[in-house]
């Protein structure tokens, strides 16, 4: 963390911390089904990949459609990365904390992202106390969320480069050390780049460019954007 600014209060002077943007995250390949029993009672968990709090919320009437007479639709979500991550649980007419609470806590401990789960519960007739009741539903959610295959979103920055024909393998070298890529190329009187750089890797790639070029490449920084292998 650095120092970002300082401002003022009625205790005196409070120091703003500025997370560095993460250059990855984990997320849900596919959704994942898991289920459990507790003294006759079942734990019906799934988890899924989302992108917002719209997708979520749809996930979750989709379960509970889904599972119409059960007694409870109790969820948790993650949403984005970083010092930006959103987290949301409910438990759904369950004592407090004891269902919610164990579901994030088992999306948490995966390092799982955009990421929704979601445990139904089928009463069995037996009460089955806070304790259990809570470990049941974490059990049920880290049953499913560690069952379930993953990929890993990068994150980072596009520049766009404009360059000489003979300056692409000086380019292509200088983009392989801050582990950069080529995202897209265009062919004319010069070649015309878009590439992507990891967030920690992005400062003072466009003066590096310009000193190994002598300046004959021009760098436009574009925005933040995501990266896989069918990036385009």
């Amino acid at each position: 963390m650095v120092p970002d600014r300082k401002t003022y209060s009625s205790l005196g002077p409070i120091t703003v911390m500025t997370l560095p943007l993460p250059d990855s995250y984990l997320t849900l390949a596919e959704s994942t089904r898991a289920e459990i029993r507790v003294q006759r009672s079942r734990f019906l968990a799934l988890v899924a990949p989302v992108t917002d709090e719209d997708a979520a919320r749809a996930a979750i009437r989709e379960e509970a459609r889904r599972y119409h007479d059960a007694r409870h639709v109790c969820y948790a979500w993650r949403l984005g990365a970083g010092a930006g991550i959103v987290e949301h649980r409910n438990d759904a007419g369950e004592p407090a904390g004891t269902a919610g609470k164990p579901i994030l806590a088992a999306l948490r401990r995966t390092g799982l992202c955009d990421c929704v789960g979601i445990v139904v519960r089928y009463f069995g007739g037996v009460k089955l106390g806070t304790g259990p009741l809570a470990r049941a539903y974490g059990e049920a959610a880290t049953l499913a969320a560690t069952a379930a295959p993953t990929r890993e979103i990068l994150l980072g920055r596009e520049f766009f480069l404009a360059l000489p024909y003979a300056l692409q393998k000086t380019l292509r070298h200088l983009l392989a050390g801050r582990e950069g890529r080529v995202a897209a190329e265009e062919y004319g009187v010069d070649v015309t780049w878009r590439v992507w750089l990891p967030h920690s890797r992005t400062e003072g790639f466009a003066a590096a460019v310009i000193e190994a070029t002598a300046g004959q490449v021009t760098v436009t920084p574009g925005t933040d954007a995501t990266w896989s292998d069918s990036t385009t």
